[in-house]
């Protein structure tokens, strides 16, 4: 009652009283939107408690730097930092995931928008203030694959091995030069804006957690979507116009993104399986199997054979049968 409250006199504040207001369903988080409308006028409300750990202030950040650019993220109409309130721009409804249930066609187009826009984020100076996406951290997140999933499956715990084969190839990694990583760049976060030019026709949602790291991270993310199926020709073609376009070493960017790609779905199903054991959201524990088909289309690259007959041997595949015992606890 009393949040409610202050987000009536931070509306109040900026003129946005008494406005109709329509929930957006959101993410992972516990950010939460709304849809203000006020005559013919939209505008979004972003709700981050910092009780719970939820500033805006990197997104604010990242915001101010990717307009900066000419990027497409929301312009802030007003803010209150304390309270954790945003008042933003609304870039529209038609994220990649919503538009494409209509308009199938137009998926190798807005892609390819997408990838053009990756390739700019990447030729930008890395902001002052971006924190490195270091061996630490990506450590710390392949441990919620074994602290999540296999614990929860009652697996002996096996995270030292993991962390054996997987550390060496991280480091091996994190080598190439790095660039601004989004880190949830993926079709549920990507507004179509086909009236906008140039870096402007895709629209940004998601990025208050951005990093600099390895080039191949975002393009995994938009590729190997944790909540939609992207064909492997699309994937092939579509990873083939961004090696064109940044003229990477093929090789050593197929290795780098194959690493980075199976160290995030690993980090992705053990985030599922504590939102649905921990946060009582087990509607994601559905996208698991998308998750580890992405997953075992990372481990054929020959660098990962050892992960790969790793998993084979001790990790259950997230059957029904698997989903249900996790899903029960």
């Amino acid at each position: 009652m009393i949040r409610t409250k202050k987000i009536e006199q931070f509306l109040k504040l900026h003129g946005w009283q008494n406005a109709i207001s329509e929930k957006i369903t959101s993410d992972a988080s516990n950010r939460k939107y709304s849809r203000l409308f006020k005559e013919k006028n939209t505008m979004i409300l972003m709700d981050s408690n910092p009780i719970k750990n939820e500033s805006i202030q990197n997104f604010m950040y990242f915001t101010n730097e990717l307009r900066s650019h000419n990027f497409s993220a929301p312009k802030i109409y007003g803010s209150d930092v304390s309270n954790g309130f945003l008042l933003l721009e609304d870039l529209g409804k038609n994220n990649f995931t919503s538009m494409l249930r209509t308009q199938p066609e137009l998926e190798n187009t807005i892609y390819r928008e997408a990838i053009n826009q990756l390739v700019e984020i990447h030729n930008k100076k890395i902001p002052r203030f971006t924190l490195a996406y270091d061996i630490k951290i990506l450590i710390k997140e392949v441990l919620l694959f074994s602290d999540w999933y296999l614990s929860t499956l009652q697996i002996p715990q096996k995270s030292k091995k993991i962390l054996d084969i997987l550390t060496p190839l991280l480091i091996k990694a994190l080598k190439q030069k790095p660039t601004l990583v989004l880190r949830d760049y993926h079709a549920e976060n990507l507004i179509w804006l086909p009236k906008r030019t140039n870096n402007k026709r895709v629209g940004l949602l998601d990025y208050q957690d951005a990093l600099a790291g390895h080039p191949a991270y975002d393009l995994a993310s938009l590729l190997k979507d944790a909540r939609r199926d992207v064909s492997l020709k699309l994937r092939d073609e579509l990873t083939d116009y961004f090696l064109k376009k940044t003229k990477f070493d093929k090789a050593l960017f197929l290795r780098d993104y194959s690493i980075l790609s199976a160290q995030r779905n690993l980090k992705i199903i053990g985030i599922f399986t504590r939102l649905s054991i921990r946060d009582n959201k087990p509607s994601y524990l559905n996208l698991i199997p998308r998750v580890w088909q992405n997953l075992q289309d990372d481990l054929l690259h020959p660098d990962l054979a050892e992960l790969s007959d790793f998993i084979k041997l001790n990790v259950p595949e997230p059957t029904v049968s698997t989903l249900k015992k996790i899903k029960s606890v």
